[in-house]
């Protein structure tokens, strides 16, 4: 697992962080519950890790990690298992925004306060939901590639798994974007699942097929990069940042293997996900829930706006534009994650 060298510093500056702005009176420990969706690429696994261990850090009990290895069924007995093992409070991250409804009901009927994070459910009650500003997201990469190419050419919008809240909003947000503010560009939008092998089968069909192929937005760069450019290398169609007939790469999370590439001058950018503010103000609203807190709509003291979403409140994050300028700065989640 990554991650190793820094994780408990990480963890004790995150539980310290928490614990001041929790109020003069530290929370009380309670034993936490964590319901991962699915743990297939490295951010997911990286934080699990980081949230249990500065979860502990600041006193509370953490219950092993239930993941549910992407089944939406098995999520909804994961929640079970763990309020019956004694969960006084839930972090979650849903395999399926739709499915993970019946779980929040039977956690709210319980009186479990539960916390989402990066993915958000589409229903049911949960006390907060913590994710990245997705749609900003996606925006922010529709205008990097945009204004790249003057507002011209062809693009391929590789998009995440629809059934997920964050599939759907940097799809969106890019597609969105795109037509309104770059008309005059193709966009060739084909789904991936959130899948390694789809992705990459969707690289290679587009670009063997697509000669003016100008730009590729990858929405999770933890599951599709290292396929694309293994496919552009095959396909004879990998150039350097800069050269000619390169085709411009950009791409949201920010892995090491993303940082890496945007050094080595192969991928133009990333937009990172702010992983060290998700395990910050996951804890932090999960353990003013279990205190009986609640939070208003409206801009909060951590640069985000909390909004009402289907009932729900939803701190929406920022999230860090990468470029070579920035790809080593020691802050980003995929910097710290190769110590």
């Amino acid at each position: 697992m990554q991650a190793r060298a820094w994780l408990m510093a990480a963890a004790t500056l995150a539980a310290a962080v928490i614990s001041s702005e929790a109020g003069a009176q530290a929370p009380k420990p309670f034993k936490m519950g964590y319901s991962v969706g699915f743990l297939t690429d490295p951010f997911q696994a990286i934080q699990v890790d980081l949230t249990v261990a500065a979860a502990r850090e600041a006193g509370l009990e953490v219950l092993p990690v239930a993941n549910a290895n992407g089944d939406a069924g098995r999520q909804i007995t994961d929640f079970h298992n763990l309020i019956s093992e004694g969960a006084k409070g839930l972090i979650t991250v849903p395999t399926d925004s739709d499915a993970i409804v019946p779980a929040l009901k039977f956690a709210a009927g319980r009186s479990i306060p539960v916390v989402a994070i990066d993915i958000a459910p589409a229903g049911g009650k949960v006390d907060m939901i913590v994710r990245a500003d997705n749609t900003r997201m996606g925006e922010d990469a529709c205008h990097l590639i945009g204004r790249q190419l003057g507002g011209k050419g062809t693009v391929l919008s590789m998009m995440g798994d629809q059934a997920t809240t964050n599939g759907r909003d940097r799809t969106a947000g890019f597609a969105a974007c795109m037509k309104a503010d770059y008309p005059a560009i193709k966009l060739i939008q084909q789904p991936t699942y959130w899948k390694t092998d789809k992705a990459t089968a969707v690289a290679q069909t587009v670009v063997t097929s697509t000669p003016d192929l100008a730009a590729i937005y990858m929405q999770s760069d933890s599951v599709m990069l290292a396929g694309v450019l293994n496919v552009l290398k095959s396909a004879g169609r990998l150039t350097k940042v800069g050269e000619t007939h390169h085709i411009m790469l950009v791409s949201i999370d920010g892995t090491p293997l993303a940082l890496q590439r945007i050094r080595d001058d192969l991928l133009d950018a990333a937009i990172s996900q702010p992983l060290d503010l998700y395990v910050k103000y996951g804890l932090r609203y999960l353990q003013a829930a279990v205190a009986g807190q609640t939070f208003p709509a409206g801009p909060t003291d951590h640069d985000s706006r909390i909004v009402d979403y289907k009932g729900n409140p939803m701190d929406l994050l920022p999230a860090p534009t990468v470029t070579k300028a920035n790809a080593a700065d020691p802050a980003l989640w995929g910097n710290k994650a190769k110590g």
